[in-house]
């Protein structure tokens, strides 16, 4: 792609994913290591931990109990309280990559709202944004503080309404092909993929039509210059569909 997609000519503003996509992510993920120590499956984790702890803020202590207790494992508290309690740490102070913030800075020149959107632990919310995000971002909006996770459509609701855009107005940049892109073509967003594992030129495994980036700085080349002015808002649907 040699110049910005004609469909992202209205964009206005910007989410972005941060797992993966800003910020670096452990080499095994929390929800890893849970599923490590409850002696239970990846898969099995990630249904149990997308089911409830990613819906509602709570404390690495509470829900530490929570889960040694729905799995009889009360000899695990401990080994998962210090779990979640070193995720949270890693969350109050992330580690950027390395072109999260001339990535970010350009597009904050240019005029640019830039959100954070993001499928979080409730044990793992900071209490205020990390530095590290605070002035990259105007808003970082938590699965556990909107109690939906990506891709469903009221995690990308919740930020319209936030916001004030609409979908046309807004893209989803993030690491994810079924909770970012698939979730944001689902709620009538433009989405990007940012892959950073495979080289340029790999085979796409799937056939949607978003951009694949491999760096954040390749980002802002593919916007306008400026920001499109705000959009005529049309009526609200009404049947059930959201777009």
């Amino acid at each position: 792609m040699t110049g910005p997609p004609a469909r992202w000519s209205r964009v206005r503003g910007i989410c972005f994913d941060l797992g993966g996509t800003l910020v670096r992510a452990e080499p095994e993920p929390t929800t890893g290591l849970v599923a490590r120590l409850l002696g239970i499956s990846l898969e099995r984790a990630r249904l149990v931990i997308e089911d409830g702890p990613k819906r509602r803020r709570t404390t690495p202590e509470e829900l530490a109990g929570d889960l040694a207790t729905a799995f009889h494992r009360p000899s695990l508290l401990g080994p998962l309280v210090s779990v979640l309690d070193r995720a949270r740490q890693r969350a109050s102070a992330p580690e950027l990559f390395p072109d999260t913030v001339p990535a970010l800075a350009a597009l904050r020149q240019r005029g640019f709202a830039l959100y954070g959107l993001t499928n979080s632990l409730g044990s793992s919310v900071p209490e205020t944004p990390p530095p590290a995000l605070h002035d990259l971002l105007d808003d970082v909006f938590h699965s556990a503080d909107i109690g939906a996770v990506k891709p469903e459509r009221e995690a990308f609701a919740h930020v319209e309404r936030v916001s004030g855009l609409t979908p046309r107005e807004l893209l989803l940049v993030g690491d994810s092909l079924r909770a970012d892109v698939v979730g944001a073509a689902s709620a009538g967003w433009h989405g990007a993929w940012l892959d950073r594992q495979r080289p340029a030129g790999h085979p796409r495994p799937d056939p949607l039509d978003a951009p694949r980036l491999h760096r954040l700085t390749s980002l802002p080349p593919l916007l306008p210059a400026r920001p499109a002015e705000a959009l005529t808002r049309e009526p609200e649907v009404r049947d059930g569909a959201d777009l």
